[in-house]
C-alpha cells in the first residue's frame, strides 16, 4: 500500500533541498508520491570494470558532468547522448523508518521520450541521498539541473529489521564519498 506523501514529509522521511521554497515543495507533492529532482549527473565509464562478490564491491568509475549554459534559453543543461547510461543524484535526503520501504519511478514525460530511471529498493533503515541510473534509450536529450525526473514512493513493509549496509560503498571514484558534506 502506498503511504500518503504528506505523511512522509510530516514524519521527516524526506528532506527537501535547502534552496526549495514552500511553493517548490508543494509542486513536488503528487497524489501518491513526491517528485524528486536530478541535481548532479555523472558519467559511467563502461570501459572500467565492475566487480562484486559477497565480500567486496568495485563500482565503475565516472566523472561529474558540468552543466552547459545555453545563452539563448538562459538556462543550464546536461546533454544526454543517445543509448547511454548516467548516474543521477538528487539533493533529496531520505530517512526510511522501520515498517516502510521506498522506491523510485520515472515521470511519464521522460518515459514517453525514451528516458528511463532504475534504482533498487530503499529498505527500512536506509538514510542518505537518493540516486538512480538514467538510461537514454532514444535520441539526444537535454535536462536542466533541478528538473523533476522521477517520483519517490513510500510503501508499508513488514520489515525483518533495518538496513545495515552502506549505500554505494565502493572502491574507486564515485560521488558518494564527499556528496553529503558538499550539500550541507
Amino acid at each position: 500500500m502506498f503511504i500518503n506523501p504528506k505523511t512522509a514529509i510530516e514524519q521527516g522521511w524526506v528532506t527537501f533541498p535547502t534552496l526549495f521554497t514552500e511553493e517548490t515543495q508543494k509542486k513536488c507533492l503528487q497524489v501518491n508520491a513526491i517528485d524528486f529532482t536530478i541535481d548532479k549527473l555523472y558519467t559511467i565509464d563502461e570501459r572500467s570494470p565492475f566487480f562484486i562478490s559477497e565480500e567486496k564491491k568495485q563500482m565503475r568509475t565516472g566523472q561529474e558532468i558540468v552543466p552547459l549554459f545555453d545563452v539563448q534559453r538562459q538556462e543550464s543543461y546536461w546533454r544526454l547522448d543517445p543509448h547511454s547510461v548516467y548516474d543521477g543524484i538528487s539533493n533529496f535526503y531520505v530517512n526510511v523508518p522501520e515498517g516502510v520501504a521506498a522506491m523510485l519511478i520515472v515521470r511519464s514525460s521522460f518515459s514517453r521520450n525514451g528516458i528511463y530511471i532504475t534504482s533498487g529498493l530503499y529498505d527500512s533503515g536506509f538514510e542518505n541521498y537518493i540516486g538512480c541510473g538514467i538510461h537514454n534509450r532514444s535520441g539526444l536529450a537535454y535536462i536542466s539541473p533541478g528538473t523533476r525526473i522521477g517520483q519517490l514512493i513510500f510503501v508499508k513493509s513488514e520489515s525483518i529489521g533495518l538496513y545495515q549496509g552502506i549505500y554505494n560503498n565502493n572502491v574507486g571514484q564515485h560521488w558518494s564519498e564527499n556528496y553529503k558534506e558538499q550539500t550541507k
